[in-house]
């Protein structure tokens, strides 16, 4: 370099140290950006995994809550129920109602005979309450379809509760359930015979219309008995799970 007077000068000359061995240089632009790629990959894997996990936990935590509580048809079934049971209504007659209240006794003989064989085998046994309710609703329906029944043949129903408390029903909901059939079944029993007897000489025959009636309602009456067998058989099965875990 020169300086005013055109005179050259040479500033000092600094000694270069070696680049050590163990300094990478980077000669690849591409490599800059490889490190913080790994680290997002390996976030990125994290957090699938923890997504997984938590879809494992919450599945598991709905089949647990959904395992105690009985199957119920959707709306749509139900309709589709209806419409069978509407359609084996046509025509009624005073033979099809009595062979349809034989096939609901063979209903109530069932679950009496489980209900019975439970008592004697495991008086203590209880159930849980989510198959309580359903089943105590299915009896109530029962009970009230049959009341309806008997005041379309001519009985009078009196407006006392269809199963008086006992002790036994407040400790075991088996026994209160036990009550309901037995009651039901001398109900229906009381149906047929009245109409037999308003179908037999000289009795006041049922209108076509009442008859239709009394089958509607033992339609109804037959299809809860059905869901109450099924949802009982179910309660009961569980039970017994519980109880060869606890042992």
């Amino acid at each position: 370099m020169e300086d005013k007077t055109g005179t050259e000068k040479v500033f000092k000359i600094e000694p270069i140290d070696k680049l050590s061995q163990s300094v990478k240089v980077v000669t690849n632009a591409e490599e800059i950006g490889q490190e913080p790629a790994v680290a997002k990959t390996k976030f990125d894997a994290a957090v699938a995994k923890a997504d997984t996990h938590w879809e494992q936990l919450r599945l598991q935590g709905t089949q647990v809550a959904t395992a105690e509580a009985p199957s119920k048809p959707s709306p749509i079934e139900e309709m589709s129920l209806a419409a069978q049971k509407v359609t084996q209504l046509q025509p009624a007659s005073t033979t099809q109602i009595i062979g349809q209240s034989q096939d609901i006794k063979n209903h109530f003989n069932t679950s009496i005979q489980t209900i019975n064989e439970q008592l004697k085998t495991n008086p203590d046994v209880k159930i849980s309450p989510v198959y309580e309710a359903s089943l105590s609703e299915k009896l109530v329906h029962v009970d009230s379809s049959l009341k309806s029944a008997l005041g379309i043949t001519g009985v009078e129903v009196k407006g006392s509760p269809a199963v008086a408390p006992t002790p036994e029903a407040s400790k075991n909901p088996l026994a209160k359930f036990l009550g309901y059939l037995t009651n039901g079944d001398r109900q229906l029993s009381t149906i047929v015979t009245e109409v037999q007897s308003l179908d037999g000489p000289g009795g006041q025959k049922l209108t076509p219309a009442k008859l239709l009636a009394v089958q509607i309602k033992l339609s109804f009456v037959q299809q809860e008995l059905e869901f109450f067998t099924n949802v009982l058989n179910k309660a009961l099965e569980s039970t017994k799970t519980i109880m060869n875990v606890q042992v």
